[in-house]
């Protein structure tokens, strides 16, 4: 399924684009671009809400350039909701067989 198949027409999406060199490699560069549908179905007043919070989203980036402190911030949330999500239940397989994986939610089920 493309990108483009996800995508409902009141979506706004953030796109950031790798600027690369000549043999193909990122430069550290990206170019950010808020796109949104011409048949979007918001009202002005939500469009442009919307459209103000994805601009605040992308302004992250270059604060975060200038800024050492709001930074390390970012890199620290990220780390603890990583660490989160590390220990949270997940699924246990519990049993494999041609191309079918079998999975347990059951916190009791010592299979692993």
């Amino acid at each position: 399924m493309a990108i483009k198949d996800k995508i409902n027409p009141e979506d706004f999406v953030i796109q950031v684009k790798p600027m690369l060199n000549p043999s193909g490699r990122w430069t550290g560069e990206v170019d950010v671009s808020v796109i949104s549908s011409t048949d979007n179905p918001l009202i002005d007043e939500d469009y442009y809400g919307v459209l103000e919070f994805c601009r605040m989203i992308c302004a992250s980036i270059p604060l975060m350039e200038k800024d050492e402190d709001l930074r390390a911030k970012a890199m620290d949330f990220l780390r603890k909701e990583d660490e989160a999500y590390d220990k949270k239940d997940k699924p246990k397989i519990v049993d494999t067989y041609d191309n079918v994986i079998v999975v347990s939610f059951d916190k009791e089920d010592k299979k692993c």
